[in-house]
């Protein structure tokens, strides 16, 4: 009696069962996109990660995914091509949860629009043994890469690494694999009942570019573009105190000042250890941009410091002025090259660091002499150069230590220059520091925000507080180097120093959420931008591009590469041809 009775309960639980298990699996028509194999990104209560993951071939163009719990959560998903990536390999986003059951069709062309067509009433979604790869498929490496496989349910895993696809006689996984060349890796698995799946995972060796004295140049970094180092001019600053305020002191005419010819040096967005972890810490300190004049009596540098990092996952884009660098009691420290000859770590006699009690934090190897530490709030605490004693070392006596008095000399002014027409940054938070010396991933996010949310720094330093003048900036040259704070060690710095990502993703000590660079010891090796003087490099150290086809680049005499020749003489280089041209 019992045993019918279970037998009857099971013949009604079944079923059901059967049903729960369908009702989280969708389906997509491939008979417009015609894409070789088919990936799909969700996000919301779950999501995967970018690129997202392969799903499975039903028959025909026919392709299904079955959700890992309930996707009641998924506030939004789209379809791709499974291993390349791009708009004109994916479609366009769907805006709201996936209907369990539901066939979806992708349009043709580049993001095509996607519609639900209903209940799909032809042949179920298979169960397969699905691969699991770390990395993920896309991770990209600079010299080789470790990949681990899994399945689930537990197979053989059958694998080839030249293209080729696997059948049941290629290789069985049995170890982790090493690659040190960009490869296509295909896995083969075959379930108990005989069922098949593919799956394709890319792994691609980053063609990273290599800095050359110090110095990185990219397409969107560059030191002295041009080979500008600055306007001998004055500049007409004006400084204005609001002692009720957070940002304590104005500069009221920033935004009227500059122009590109006054550029020294682009950076990036996004180029900060927050970038990496900790997006949802405010304020944000990322400075993108440097510009510089002198004249007879005063340095004028100008700072953009833009908002292209915030809480991604919680509170998203400060919607108040919460993640500006003067909202808080922080540090802005530049480091200048003043004279050829003299060069010192930034380090107190007692062996910490300027400003710091416990230890050794930011240290210059780099050519540094003397190195200005400030409030982001202008005119709050003693603002100061800091200059070596004969023993290398600095202190807070004179005249190591410099102050300026009670009158303002630095402002803030919030929004983006005029002439800043462009923010370059990665696509995304969280990549790996390593693309930062490629030319891969940037995207313009001048679009993220409004304008008016970046902020500007400019300031006005007397030559003589410097101990240099206008014939020496003008025939020698001085250096400067912004370094971006947040806490007490580095986080980011314009010109690029890859010391400041080395623990970017590093738990902090007193904050697992957030980057070690806040705390760690950063040597900066990389030179800085110049200002006035004349830069030298070599012509003959330009490389050789073998490409037939290869775009024409330009170079100054002195060998410094300019993105947007005017008239002048010029060093061109198309491919492996190298030649004189006067434009």
């Amino acid at each position: 009696m019992k045993s019918r009775l279970l037998h009857a309960l099971l013949a009604l639980l079944l079923p059901a069962l059967a049903a729960v298990a369908q009702s989280y699996t969708i389906y997509y028509d491939n008979s417009e996109t015609r894409w070789e194999s088919v990936g799909i990104h969700y996000w919301g209560g779950m999501q995967t990660e970018w690129p997202g993951v392969e799903i499975d071939h039903v028959d025909g163009d026919i392709w299904a995914y079955t959700f890992p719990a309930s996707p009641a959560g998924v506030t939004g998903f789209l379809f791709k091509h499974a291993t390349l990536s791009g708009d004109a390999y994916q479609t366009a986003d769907f805006p709201k949860a996936p209907t369990a059951g539901h066939i979806y069709k992708g349009a043709g062309g580049e993001k095509g629009k996607v519609t639900d067509e209903g209940a799909y009433s032809g042949t179920p979604a298979p169960k397969t043994a699905t691969v699991t790869a770390s990395p993920k498929t896309g991770a990209r490496f600079s010299e080789q890469i470790t990949v681990t496989l899994s399945a689930t349910p537990a197979v053989p895993i059958h694998y080839t690494t030249d293209g080729s696809a696997p059948t049941a006689a290629s290789p069985v996984y049995s170890a982790p694999l090493t690659f040190s060349a960009t490869t296509e890796l295909r896995t083969l698995t075959v379930t108990d009942e005989g069922v098949e799946k593919t799956q394709t995972f890319i792994y691609t060796k980053r063609e990273t570019i290599k800095p050359v004295n110090g110095v990185l140049t990219t397409d969107y970094y560059c030191v002295n573009p041009d080979g500008k180092t600055g306007s001998n001019r004055t500049v007409d600053t004006k400084f204005t105190k609001h002692s009720n305020t957070n940002y304590q002191c104005l500069a009221d005419n920033a935004f009227t000042n500059w122009t590109n010819d006054d550029l020294i040096c682009q950076g990036v967005a996004r180029d900060i250890a927050s970038a990496f972890k900790g997006q949802h810490e405010y304020p944000v300190i990322d400075s993108y941009a440097i510009f510089a004049a002198y004249d007879s009596d005063n340095l004028y540098l100008g700072v953009q410091y833009v908002y292209a990092v915030w809480d991604a996952g919680g509170d998203g884009k400060s919607d108040n002025d919460r993640h500006r660098p003067w909202m808080m009691d922080g540090r802005i420290m530049l480091a200048f090259d003043l004279d050829p000859a003299k060069e010192f770590e930034g380090v107190l006699t007692n062996g910490n660091t300027i400003w710091d009690a416990d230890g050794k934090y930011n240290v210059m190897r780099n050519g540094t002499d003397c190195i200005w530490l400030g409030n982001t709030k202008p005119t709050v605490g003693t603002p100061a150069l800091f200059f070596p004693d004969a023993n290398g070392t600095t202190s807070y006596d004179a005249p190591y230590c410099v102050t300026f008095g009670s009158e303002p000399f630095y402002g803030v002014a919030n929004g983006l220059l005029p002439c800043i027409e462009h923010i370059w940054g990665q696509s995304s938070l969280g990549y790996d520091p390593e693309e930062l010396l490629t030319n891969d991933g940037f995207v313009d996010l001048i679009g993220e925000v409004a304008r008016d949310k970046h902020t500007f720094y400019e300031w006005k330093f007397p030559l003589s507080k410097l101990g240099v003048t206008e014939q020496q900036i003008r025939d020698r040259g001085i250096g400067v180097m912004v370094i971006d704070t947040y806490g007490q060690g580095a986080i980011g710095s314009t010109p690029y120093d890859p010391a400041v990502f080395d623990n970017a993703t590093t738990s902090y000590s007193k904050d697992p959420s957030t980057s070690a660079e806040k705390e760690d010891t950063d040597v900066f090796t990389f030179k800085h931008a110049r200002i006035g003087g004349k830069l030298s490099s070599s012509v003959i150290d330009l490389p050789a591009d073998n490409a037939e086809e290869a775009p024409a680049e330009y170079f100054t005499i002195d060998g410094l590469r300019v993105q947007n020749p005017t008239s002048g003489l010029y060093i061109v280089r198309c491919g492996d041809k190298v030649s004189k041209v006067i434009l």
